[in-house]
């Protein structure tokens, strides 16, 4: 994916797109499950709340299942499983056709395209992305108007057609304060302060991530609150000013962390291993950056590998590759994932792979 900003793991404002329909309504035997789901998940108990709503799945007929099939699969990725969110979005999907269900079939829709734009296919997450918005407008559902209008900017920023992602963002952020939505609100002002950074205005970004901050602070959106943090750090990396971006992406951290969100943890880890790289910090770097490296494989994003890799190939030029292996085992890498680490590097670099020492020839490569 296209980044203005190459030595920043990039953040994206916002999350899946949930769908309640009408489960608080729904008959007693599945409703009790559903709410102790719903609790769980509020509490971020991500792999509970999935036995909670399985358990409601079972005992739900027609279009409740559609909602349920989103929780779990919002719950899903949240943990880092993206294809086990594929697959419940998909069913999700395929059942609000069956059920007549627009608005969920919408959800689902663009939460399969944002899994997409994760894994690097734009152009199938753009076409996706187009279909809900298409469904959301049809049936008159204006927050799911409004989060993939926001979704489809995120692609066009992506592409590095900047003024045609801030029509949509700015498209978005008007339905949501027509409908009142103020978590919808921060999320496209952080990404209306997306594109003001990458065309170089640090002021007009701080002042919409700020913005944002604030009204997430006042919602108790922890989502955004992450995002909008670590995108405030990013402005003060790029001003030079090491220390105060550290402080900012380690509350975002923290935040991530106490929510469980994997992928969050994952992006603020790679960019506080970056910034401690910058600051001549590598030994505390390479933990941090291997960490980062390991889930950002695993969940199979298309954007934050590389960033990690250029960050600890840096630390390699700086400490030599035996000091780099001794790192790696103290930060309890296997040998097969120090290995792929290495030949990750050298493949990248695109040269012949120098000698790792000290480990055993024949080792599968880990993640």
């Amino acid at each position: 994916m296209a980044s203005k900003r190459p030595g920043v793991v990039r953040r994206r404002t916002g999350r899946m797109a949930q769908y309640l329909g009408g489960l608080f309504e729904s008959e007693p035997v599945a409703r009790q499950s559903f709410e102790l789901g719903f609790a769980a998940m509020n509490a971020c108990d991500w792999d509970e709340a999935i036995e909670h709503f399985r358990t409601a799945v079972m005992k739900t007929k027609g279009a409740g299942v559609v909602a349920l099939l989103n929780l779990i699969g919002v719950c899903h990725y949240t943990k880092g499983r993206s294809e086990d969110a594929l697959r419940d979005f998909q069913e999700s999907a395929r059942l609000g056709g069956e059920f007549d269900d627009p608005s969920g079939k919408s959800r689902a829709i663009g939460n399969i395209g944002l899994i997409c734009h994760d894994t690097g296919d734009l152009d199938r997450a753009l076409g996706l992305l187009e279909q809900a918005l298409e469904i959301a407008r049809e049936s008159g559902d204006c927050w799911a108007e409004a989060i993939q209008l926001g979704y489809t900017g995120n692609i066009y920023h992506d592409r590095g057609e900047l003024d045609r992602a801030l029509e949509c963002y700015r498209e978005a952020l008007a339905v949501s304060r027509d409908i009142g939505d103020q978590r919808g609100v921060a999320m496209q002002l952080g990404n209306i302060g997306s594109v003001y950074h990458d065309k170089g205005d640090l002021d007009l970004a701080r002042q919409h991530y700020e913005e944002a901050l604030t009204i997430s602070r006042e919602t108790g959106d922890q989502w955004c609150a992450a995002s909008n943090l670590g995108n405030i750090g990013s402005i003060y990396r790029d001003k030079g000013n090491l220390d105060e971006a550290l402080k900012y992406d380690n509350e975002a951290l923290d935040i991530a962390r106490e929510m469980g969100h994997q992928l969050g943890m994952a992006v603020d880890l790679g960019n506080i291993g970056l910034i401690l790289a910058a600051r001549s910090d590598h030994e505390q770097a390479v933990p941090k950056l291997a960490e980062a490296l390991t889930v950002l494989l695993a969940v199979g994003v298309a954007d934050g590998p590389r960033q990690t890799l250029t960050g600890l190939a840096g630390c390699e030029d700086k400490l030599g590759r035996k000091r780099l292996v001794d790192l790696l085992r103290q930060a309890g890498r296997e040998e097969g994932a120090v290995k792929d680490i290495f030949d990750r590097i050298d493949q990248m670099r695109m040269k012949r792979p120098e000698p790792t020492p000290n480990l055993p020839v024949c080792i599968e490569s880990g993640g």
